[in-house]
């Protein structure tokens, strides 16, 4: 995306966040978080720092509680009960940027996270294969970050498979693989228990579900936008999503969950308008590339 494009989509989204927040839309849905016993789940991936600790400062300010991923487990297992407005962070594919951006912002304000990590891409180059662009150095953190990071009691360490492959597609061996393969090394190089996934992508099926159960998981999410509630399915948690860079307006509907139902109807009106554009074109094959 140009440097013009990006700033007229953020231009847009921050007054549309706007709208929402003038509506009253923000508003009532942070009233029935803070009044329903539901958990809201918010997940980044290399978000801003001055981003981060906005949404993190908000929450606080608006009656949320920080809750851990144990916590969010005896939830969803055992129907324990949490306080009013209970919001879980977690970060997907452990970036470099958490270790400037999140974690002394973690670390100050005591704030319980899960950091769900690719074991594999890791232990590799740390080079995300879903980036086209290749700037020199690393995009994940290293094994001896990770060692680091896993002794700070605020973060739990969760698994993102081994190379964050699509688990729908991959054979049975290899799924187990992704899997088992991924738990057993960052419990190794951690010293700690690794009971959580976070499927890459979003992606899952029932086939991929039973398998995260069979290789020991007891919480798995997916990128669903809705809040957990008492009853959710443990192997089929949502999280609403909280991009790196965008306006304080868009993140606080993004933190409440109003901002997917608001934006999905435009995404597809948009669609809707291009597809008789492309009709007229000449056609290659495309594959769309899903949203890391």
């Amino acid at each position: 995306m140009s440097r013009v494009a990006s700033l007229v989509r953020d231009l847009c989204c921050a007054v549309l966040a706007a709208i929402l927040i003038a509506t009253g839309r923000v508003r009532r849905a942070k009233k029935k978080a803070l009044s329903r016993p539901v958990v809201t789940a918010l997940y980044f991936h290399k978000p801003e720092a001055k981003l981060f600790l906005g949404c993190i400062r908000w929450l606080g300010r608006h009656g949320y509680t920080f809750i851990s991923a144990t916590e969010l487990s005896a939830f969803l297992h055992q129907q324990a009960s949490l306080p009013p407005g209970a919001v879980w962070l977690s970060f997907d594919d452990g970036c470099s940027e958490l270790l400037k951006n999140v974690l002394p912002v973690v670390r100050r304000y005591n704030i319980p996270v899960t950091l769900f990590i690719p074991s594999g891409i890791v232990q590799g180059d740390g080079r995300f294969p879903w980036l086209r662009e290749a700037p020199s150095g690393r995009h994940a953190i290293t094994v001896e970050e990770l060692q680091m990071i896993a002794g700070y009691p605020e973060v739990t360490i969760g698994s993102h498979t081994v190379s964050h492959a699509d688990l729908r597609c991959c054979p049975e061996k290899e799924l187990a693989r992704e899997l088992r393969e991924s738990r057993r090394m960052l419990e190794a190089w951690t010293g700690r228990t690794v009971d959580c996934l976070s499927y890459p992508y979003g992606f899952v099926d029932e086939r991929t579900m039973q398998a995260a159960r069979t290789a020991g998981y007891t919480l798995a999410v997916t990128t669903e936008n809705a809040s957990i509630t008492p009853n959710a399915n443990p192997y089929l948690v949502p999280r609403f999503s909280v991009a790196n860079t965008i306006s304080f307006p868009e993140m606080v509907c993004n933190a409440v969950g109003v901002w997917g139902p608001a934006i999905n109807p435009l995404k597809g009106l948009t669609q809707m308008i291009a597809r008789p554009c492309r009709t007229n074109r000449p056609t290659a094959n495309r594959v769309q590339r899903p949203a890391v």
